[in-house]
């Protein structure tokens, strides 16, 4: 099937031609070490006659581990810019004893738009976007300048696979000469065979060889991670000897009749499971292995994939079993689901276990009634057929009937003992002393003492107990010995946290200011801590266990001449402050008697108010490069002069803070009529030093493509005459003090909104929420103690924010470059453009797209 049948390339995830190095960061399926293409096999390929080659890359993974193949489409000649890739089908053959395939992903395109299909031993991946896709990526590549489809040299799918081989094998991933890929903008262009070859690696299963049973459960479970665990411990085997599952049904006997029966032994193949039986009681499995089961028309394979484990009384048979199951019909990745399983001997539900003791045989009979099957294959004729989901409590049904046999295990130990003390030498009753893992552990007594068993070897205890700092000792553990380590604790340090609360009052009244202090430390500690208000402090010495808290107040005679008072305390560790408010007896502000006029900008006769015009500067998103980088690719702020249409802030300034009561963005349009408008919803804000001009803007800025508000993204910028980041802003004034110069930066900001168009996010690179890539950097003239009549000259056009009213619509703004806003017009005239194909004909199209771009429509064979 070619490239014109279906499928989908976005308009911008494909312009590049090797993957990004975020993108092989964040790759799902990179689960175990991955290894690239030898270079002899490069140095055979080129040497032969082919052109090009599709090989899967070399790989290794321990058994029960994913392991991914990468599959490459490489040039071996000078041809790599022409070579473009607009749709492949890829056939791989693998060995299934050895491999299990699991799954594909690719980073050309919505993995949503890879068909895949698997069997016994081969996968067959195909990617095929749309005719209509392909060209409208080819105008995109033209007008941005980058690549339409991806060009040789590329990884055109990566493969997955589960390793069930045993160490020291290896099996073989081939491409099969069947494979097919195209070329050209139609997407009608194929690769011919003879240019191309199809190769082949090796996946190695790595771990030593051993003659009898490498110990690894097919579901990841490495012995070796429980060597430590198996000191004293049994070993299991256990055989399935039938049972039965089954999905909603309102009856045991409906279950039993409509369910899929597990083999027993004497059917041949059974369920298998290995394990080990530690001290306190509990198993988990090391290997877990089912048939293939018979569901009537599908076969059904499953998998504990995270083991199993439970609880297990070899004296009375009694038995758990817990884990995770996973079904896959037809061995169908794609038609899997998964559900929690609790089996036991006792009674569940409708269901009655039973466990007996023979010696080291048991034979158990494993009942759940009480699951739940939420999850679906996502089949919808599976699902019904199986009756999923079914959530219904008391309609799932879970019968297993399995012979353990136990062996003892022996193996040698060490003793460690000792005194766990203080620094004075006392005796610390009830430490803990612990392995680093937590599997062995015990408390000390009243005199301190402890002792464990513990394998031979290098021991990490760590020692803890309340009120003492935890510590960590190495031990050298010797076989049939007795080692000696008496440890020694420091008191843990207190930590002193405080906080604050001051009441209102009225001028001549007493406010109360309280302060908390809490001990948050691991240790009991005493500090002195000072609650103050006004001119007036109070001292307390304190005294706290961990935990504990206790308050300090003090009593303040409030004053006539303010409006509102800094209460604070102060601890060794910690201080806090908080403001109080003085008020008169009718509820106002002390000083005015003025209510709160909620976000309503107040211009006393005491205000001063300023007038700023941009003078240029840049915003750039994404620019993880210097600052001249990022004025290139970023957007120039218009200046005063050269575009009467530029920014314009007014504002009011207030003992040092300023607000502003006006704000002009003026709005940017394309060639091709795009506009995108800017704003500060709530208005703008900061500090500013009327003698120095160094001054601070903060607030929110509002960014709406061609007015739209559906297509709009929001951000904070907290700028700055000072430095941030790789930014150095600067304040100067002129001779006269009057006018300041100011250069305000930001390079902290994160833009973490988008605007919900995939298209314009992707031109703007949003979101954009790395630290010190997105830069922010405002030349503004500022004049100060500026008259009515020249603030209201700044303002025409602007948002009236002093009156809190809404009649006055506010003016669109600019934030975005011209530079940035073009590129959008043309991405969004380029999709007008493919919208046009359905209505004028392929044909009619394509002499468009010829005319636009030569590059753009040229159609190539490779023979």
């Amino acid at each position: 099937m070619g490239p014109i049948a279906a499928g989908g390339l976005g308009g911008a995830a494909a312009v590049s031609d090797q993957p990004d190095e975020h993108a092989v960061e964040n790759a799902p399926l990179e689960t175990a070490e991955h290894q690239s293409a030898t270079s002899e096999t490069l140095a055979s390929a080129s040497t032969g006659e082919s052109d090009y080659e599709v090989v899967p890359s070399n790989a290794s993974a321990a058994p029960g581990e994913r392991v991914t193949v990468d599959i490459d489409a490489r040039t071996l000649i000078d041809d790599h810019d022409d070579a473009d890739i607009t749709g492949y089908d890829l056939h791989v053959e693998y060995d299934d004893d050895h491999l299990a395939f699991t799954g594909a992903e690719t980073y050309l395109d919505d993995d949503e738009e890879l068909e895949v299909d698997s069997g016994d031993g081969t996968a067959a991946v195909e990617w095929t976007p749309s005719g209509f896709e392909i060209i409208g990526d080819s105008i995109v590549g033209a007008i941005t300048g980058g690549d339409a489809s991806p060009n040789m040299d590329v990884t055109l799918v990566t493969l997955e696979f589960a390793v069930v081989g045993d160490p020291g094998e290896t099996a073989a991933v081939d491409v099969d000469d069947a494979s097919t890929m195209w070329s050209g903008v139609t997407g009608l262009s194929e690769y011919d065979n003879d240019d191309v070859r199809w190769g082949s690696s090796t996946v190695t299963v790595e771990g030593e060889p051993s003659d009898g049973e490498n110990g690894d459960g097919e579901n990841g479970e490495d012995d070796d991670e429980n060597e430590s665990d198996q000191r004293g411990h049994a070993e299991f085997t256990a055989t399935g000897q039938g049972g039965y599952i089954s999905f909603d049904e309102a009856s045991q006997s409906d279950a039993e009749s409509e369910g899929v029966a597990f083999p027993s032994e004497a059917d041949g193949e059974t369920i298998q499971m290995e394990g080990i039986v530690l001290e306190d009681g509990t198993w988990e499995s090391t290997g877990v292995s089912f048939p293939t089961l018979d569901a009537g028309p599908v076969d059904a394979e499953v998998e504990a994939r995270d083991g199993l484990s439970g609880e297990i009384d070899r004296e009375t048979g009694a038995m758990t079993l817990e884990g995770e199951l996973t079904v896959l019909v037809d061995g169908d990745e794609d038609r899997q689901f998964s559900f929690d399983i609790a089996g036991t001997t006792g009674d569940s539900g409708e269901l009655r276990g039973a466990g007996e003791v023979d010696g080291d045989e048991l034979a158990v009979t494993l009942v759940d009634n009480e699951f739940l099957v939420e999850d679906t294959t996502g089949d919808t004729v599976i699902d019904s057929a199986l009756g999923l989901p079914s959530t219904q409590a008391g309609n799932n049904w879970f019968e297993l009937d399995l012979d353990l046999d136990v062996d003892e295990t022996e193996s040698p130990t060490g003793t460690v003992e000792g005194v766990v003390a203080d620094e004075d030498g006392e005796p610390i009753d009830g430490a803990t002393v612990e392995t680093e893992d937590g599997l062995t552990s015990t408390q000390t007594d009243a005199y301190g003492t402890y002792d464990l068993v513990l394998d031979p070897g290098t021991a990490e205890l760590q020692v803890d107990a309340e009120g003492y700092a935890e510590t960590t000792v190495e031990i050298d553990v010797a076989e049939a010995e007795t080692t000696e380590r008496d440890i020694t604790l420091e008191a843990a340090d207190a930590e002193f946290d405080v906080s604050v609360d001051a009441e209102d009052a009225s001028p001549g009244e007493t406010a109360t200011v309280t302060g908390t202090v809490e001990n948050a430390g691991d240790g009991a500690g005493t500090q002195d801590v000072t609650v103050s208000a006004g001119d007036e402090s109070v001292t307390e010495t304190v005294e706290l266990g961990p935990g504990e808290s206790e308050t300090v107040t003090l009593e303040w005679d409030v004053e006539d001449d303010v409006d509102e008072y800094t209460a604070g305390i102060e601890s060794d560790d910690d201080s806090a402050t908080t403001a109080g408010d003085v008020v008169d007896s009718d509820g106002g502000d002390a000083d005015d008697g003025d209510g709160d006029d909620g976000d309503e900008v107040d211009v006393d006769e005491d205000d001063d108010t300023f007038v700023a015009h941009s003078q240029g500067g840049f915003i750039s998103f994404a620019e993880d490069a210097d600052r001249d980088e990022a004025l290139a690719e970023g957007l120039e702020f218009p200046t005063q002069g050269e575009d009467d249409e530029h920014i314009r802030i007014v504002g009011v300034v207030d003992d040092g803070e300023w607000e502003s009561t006006s704000i002009v963005f003026p709005n940017l349009e394309t060639d091709s009529g795009i506009e995108a408008e800017v704003s500060a919803p709530n208005g703008l804000e900061g500090e500013i030093d009327e003698e120095s001009g160094e001054m601070t803007v903060r607030g929110e800025l509002e960014v709406a493509i061609e007015g739209d508000s559906s297509r709009q993204f929001a951000f904070d910028i907290d700028t700055t005459t000072g430095t941030s980041g790789a930014l150095d802003g600067s304040a100067e004034f002129d001779d006269e003090g009057e006018n300041a110069a100011v250069t305000l930066v930001d390079n902290e900001f994160l833009v973490e909104d988008t605007t919900g168009d995939s298209i314009i996010d992707s031109e703007l690179d949003l979101p954009a929420d790395d630290a010190g890539t997105n830069w922010f950097e405002l030349d503004l003239d500022l004049e100060l103690d500026v008259d009515e009549e020249t603030a209201e000259e700044a303002s025409e056009g602007g948002s009236d924010e002093s009156d809190g009213s809404d009649d006055e619509p506010e003016a669109p703004s600019t934030g975005s470059a011209s530079t940035i806003v073009t590129g959008i017009g043309y991405i969004v005239g380029a999709l007008g453009a493919v919208s046009a194909v359905g209505a004028l004909g392929v044909g009619l199209f394509r002499r468009f797209a010829a005319g636009a771009s030569s590059d753009s429509v040229e159609l190539t064979r490779y023979d």
